[in-house]
């Protein structure tokens, strides 16, 4: 025979089989070391590991679920697949038989004799099958009632199986199986099935109280009792008949009575749960065909022998399909989510069961008295009369709970509730009044209700009150009123009905409700749509409205209006650098000195972030509004104390002025503008709107919208600076300089769209289209250039470029595909580019040299110029500011200050150039100060290389080329060591 595989029961605490124990024992404790496997299955036992390869080969199960699946097994919540499978298999099975078995019954087939031993065995296979079904049901079900209700289910199917088996046994020695040793598996049965009723109502959450349940099944079972004792029981008693089959056969019914009952009861008045009564429907299902069969068997033992094959057979083999059904839901739903619960009170059918029970019992009664004078007509109507005492304590209890069910709703609402006369003494309050009124319903019954409250909210509640005893139907108000002083006031809310003609009530009915949270709430909201949480200043709705008053009232009288905006500057990096808290208590701080700079009748607002602003309503003259501007510029800049540092607050302010005639989103919109050119202007300053700026804003948005367009359709272009030697003149580079042919606009210089390119986030493309190109052209170029291969080429990187693009990658590429070599292109930085995220700047800064190209700080002196940063970048040239150079002629400290980059220059090794000659005096003071390098319109403007192959610079460096012993004096753009980068590439 084919050795059977061993089953592994993924039940909470099942132990593998025989078959598995031996690799348990080898294998246990090997799984703890397997690295292979995932942490939830390091030290599982082997059979853990088998199922789950079991489950992932049939079910799809993966090993990250089975976590999931063996966490909700232990609760109980979730069904195994193949367990669920065989289940169906067995019900449907079940099904097919009964119907098959059905056939045959009815049928005859085979002759009597065929069909009486038919209907002997024809009920074992149905029963085995409903129990095996049922177990499982137990065995996957949480422990609880509920699993011990299906426990008690399989122990009574199993008690009738035996039944079943010892009959069928009896009939096959030709012995008389009734009554006989099965009828008492066949009794066992009944307290069995009578238990698990218990249990599945000990497990359901029921309705109504356990006191009506009770009274209601003494009721039913009385009163369907005496309906089947002096109807069915009765007559038997009396008859020539053997009492002990008759009273056993008539037991059976009555025991099938009283499971119907308990399924009944528990199927009308138990839980919330939607699945549960399906469930308890079908077991009631399966019970009332087999108290079916029991009749029908038992008027069939009544007419003669019993003999099996009869509809009774029919109907017990079909009872134990529901039963099976019901279990096999059971079985499902441990595996469906729990089912929302619809709290429902008793059904009709259980609020009219009592109510049958006692009709059953007056049934009795008439058939009693008028049917049969020989039935004794007395002990009927004492029953009759014990049920309508039974009935009436039961309503009496019904009454009493539904009288405590709402006494227990009004003394712990949380609303209070009074009755007052129309006159408006109050004659009943529930017990939330002491909260509200101070005092216990006792101690106010017989007071006008009035007294409570005062002013304005006693006339109101008096007229009120007026309102509702006029009203003969309907609800009125809500009435808002305020009860107490100081820290004890309420808000409260009125609604009254006038109930004068209801006889129970004969006032007017008040209900208050409690709304202080919601008062409270309302002025929260009220003052957080107008009010900044932070710095408790105007938000932007409350200073848009007071603009639009302010402007109005200035067209009525005459006078100004001015609105300032105000930007702190680098306020990011301050907020970057210490944190969000500490810049919280700066926008505190610096809302505090804007309030007291201001004039009391001065409306200071935040608008958001580090934008504040300022109304000045009755302002005589733009002047009044510069000093106003200035003192706060001046307020700010004092140092400020914050987390154990001195800092220095500046801010940039727009000013917009306006006689009343403005509207106020003009007049803000103005002020930021003016706030922008601010920014511009170089920060810590103000600026007063002027039309013009309205003008450059609109082109800003018209640049913003075509940067796409040039980008894409090849308007952008460059024109070169001749670098040349301040000595002989001769070119040593040249610097790209981007421009932009605008279709409409014509040529724009950088400064004009660059810092927009910046904002729309362009800035990086645009910057490898300048890489790419300038190599490009450089390439090209120097080929016609005597010593050509020693010439730089200078690029202006953005910051934007460097944090957002890939620099190093753009450079590479820029390089590989022109054929430039590394150390003739030079990157210009400005300082503050390379003092931000210093960092993560200096890596991609040593990335760049290990390329071979230099690096130069543009514009040097006018940023950081710390001697630190100098050391740790590896800088190649410093590019000397315009600004620095236009002093050297008309400012005593103009040459100092240049001596002192030159000299610092020579100290680090590094190169100088200077920018933005346009003299001869300032060339020769530079070449006297021992700056040998510089650009700027002395020489000549931003050109086409090809214009300047045609320079005097060009021709002057092919002539020293020529002439070989002026070689020594030709420098280059770099490290101005061009002598041998000369020989290098001669």
């Amino acid at each position: 025979m084919r050795r059977r595989r061993a089953r592994v029961d993924s039940s909470p605490g099942s132990v593998p089989t025989a078959q598995f124990s031996a690799r348990v024992a080898r294998t246990a404790s090997r799984t703890s070391g397997l690295r292979w496997l995932p942490t939830q299955f390091r030290g599982k036992l082997p059979g853990d590991l088998l199922r789950q390869r079991r489950l992932d080969r049939n079910y799809g199960i993966t090993r990250s679920s089975l976590v999931d699946m063996t966490t909700a097994t232990s609760a109980g919540s979730i069904r195994i697949p193949a367990l669920s499978r065989w289940v169906d298999r067995l019900f449907f099975g079940l099904v097919i038989y009964a119907v098959a078995g059905t056939v045959c019954l009815l049928s005859g087939v085979g002759g009597p004799a065929v069909n009486r031993w038919l209907g002997m065995f024809v009920m074992l296979p149905a029963a085995f099958t409903g129990l095996v079904i049922t177990v499982a049901t137990a065995r996957r079900a949480a422990p609880g009632a509920g699993r011990s209700a299906w426990i008690c289910l399989s122990i009574a199917l199993t008690l009738y199986f035996i039944g079943l088996t010892i009959g069928a046994g009896s009939w096959l020695m030709h012995r008389e199986p009734f009554p006989g040793p099965a009828d008492f598996f066949f009794c066992a049965f009944y307290a069995a099935i009578a238990a698990a009723a218990l249990y599945l109502m000990r497990a359901a959450t029921l309705r109504v109280s356990w006191m009506q349940l009770a009274m209601d099944a003494l009721i039913f079972v009385a009163g369907f009792g005496a309906f089947f004792w002096f109807l069915v029981i009765h007559p038997v008693l009396h008859a020539e008949v053997n009492l002990l089959k008759e009273g056993l056969s008539q037991a059976y019914v009555a025991l099938d009575c009283i499971v119907l009952l308990l399924l009944g009861v528990l199927l009308l008045t138990g839980g919330e749960d939607a699945r549960r009564p399906r469930i308890h429907a079908l077991l009631l299902s399966g019970f009332a065909i087999m108290f079916l069969g029991d009749v029908t068997w038992s008027l069939a033992k009544m007419r003669g022998p019993y003999l099996p094959g009869g509809i009774h057979d029919v109907l017990y083999l079909w009872c134990f399909v529901p039963v099976a059904a019901a279990a096999r839901q059971q079985l499902a739903d441990f595996a469906a989510p729990p089912a929302r619960a619809r709290p429902k009170g008793p059904g009709a059918l259980a609020r009219v069961l009592p109510s049958a029970a006692m009709l059953a019992a007056f049934v009795v009664v008439v058939y009693v008295n008028f049917g049969d004078s020989g039935r004794p007509a007395s002990s009927a109507s004492t029953m009759v009369f014990a049920l309508m005492l039974l009935f009436m304590a039961r309503q009496g209890v019904v009454l009493r709970l539904a009288e405590n069910r709402y006494a227990s709703l009004i003394a712990n609402a949380s609303d209070v509730i009074m009755i007052v006369s129309p006159e408006g003494i109050l004659r009943f309050a529930s017990p939330a009044c002491e909260r509200m009124l101070g005092a216990k319903p006792d101690e106010i019954i017989g007071r006008d209700l009035a007294e409570f409250w005062t002013g304005e909210d006693c006339e109101r509640l008096k007229a009120f009150l007026t309102e509702v005893a006029a009203s003969h139907s309907g609800t009125i108000g809500p009435v808002e009123l305020g009860i107490g002083r100081g820290a004890q006031h309420r808000f409260t809310e009125c609604v009254g009905t006038n109930l004068t003609r209801d006889s129970a009530v004969q006032g007017l009915a008040l209900n208050f409700r409690d709304i202080s949270e919601r008062k409270a709430l309302e002025a929260q909201l009220r003052q957080l749509a107008l009010q900044d949480p932070l710095t408790q200043l105007a938000n932007r709705s409350l200073f848009r409205d007071r603009v639009h008053h302010a402007l109005t009232l200035a067209q009525r009288n005459k006078s100004g209006v001015a609105v300032m905006f105000l930007d702190l500057d680098n306020f990011k990096n301050i907020n970057d650098s210490l944190g969000h808290d500490a810049g919280d208590r700066l926008l505190r701080n610096v809302a505090q000195r804007i309030v007291a700079a201001c004039r009391s009748s001065d409306t200071v607002a935040r608008l958001g972030g580090d934008e504040f602003a300022v109304l000045l309503e009755g302002v005589a003259a733009v002047a009044e509004v510069e000093g106003s501007a200035g003192a706060l510029i001046e307020k700010l800049q004092a140092p400020l104390a914050l987390d154990g540092k001195a800092l220095r607050v500046t801010a940039s302010i727009g000013i917009a002025y306006s006689a009343g005639e403005s509207a106020p989103e003009a007049l803000l919109s103005n002020a930021d503008i003016a706030m922008y050119h601010a920014k511009a202007a170089g920060k810590s300053r103000y600026i007063i709107f002027r039309p013009q700026m309205q003008d450059l804003l609109q082109e800003r948005l018209r640049l913003e919208a075509d940067i796409g367009r040039a980008l894409a359709q090849q308007e952008l272009f460059l024109e070169y600076q001749p670098i040349v030697d301040l000595g002989s003149r001769s070119i040593l580079g040249v610097e790209a300089l981007v421009r932009w042919r605008h279709p409409e606009a014509g040529v724009l210089m950088p400064a004009r769209f660059i810092q927009v390119m910046e904002e729309c986030g362009h800035v990086a493309e645009l910057g490898r289209w300048v890489l790419r190109q300038a190599c490009r052209d450089m390439c090209a170029w120097r080929e016609s250039i005597a010593g050509g291969s020693a010439l730089r080429l200078a690029v202006n990187i953005s910051a934007r470029h460097l944090e957002q693009g890939d620099l190093v990658h753009d450079v590479t590429q820029a390089l590989r595909e022109s054929g430039l070599e590394p150390d003739n292109l030079v990157i210009e930085l400005t300082e503050s580019t390379i003092m931000a995220s210093s960092g993560a700047n200096l890596e991609r800064f040593r990335r760049l040299k290990a390329l071979g190209i230099r690096l130069a700080i543009d514009d040097f002196g006018t940023g950081y110029s710390s001697l630190s940063y100098l050391h740790r970048f590896p800088i190649d040239i410093l590019k000397i500011d315009r600004s620095f150079v236009s002093r050297l002629t008309n400012s005593d400290t103009g040459p100092e200050l240049v001596r002192t980059v030159v000299t610092l220059g020579e100290t680090l090794g590094l190169d100088t150039v200077a920018e933005g000659i346009e003299l001869e005096e300032q060339a020769a003071a530079l070449l006297a100060l021992g700056c040998v390098a510089g650009q700027g319109f002395l020489f000549a403007r931003a050109g086409s290389l090809d214009e300047l192959l045609h320079s005097p610079f060009v021709a002057s460096r092919n002539a020293l080329w020529t002439a070989q012993a002026a070689r020594e004096a030709l420098s280059a753009t770099g490290r101005f060591k061009a002598l041998r980068a000369l020989d290098r590439s001669a």
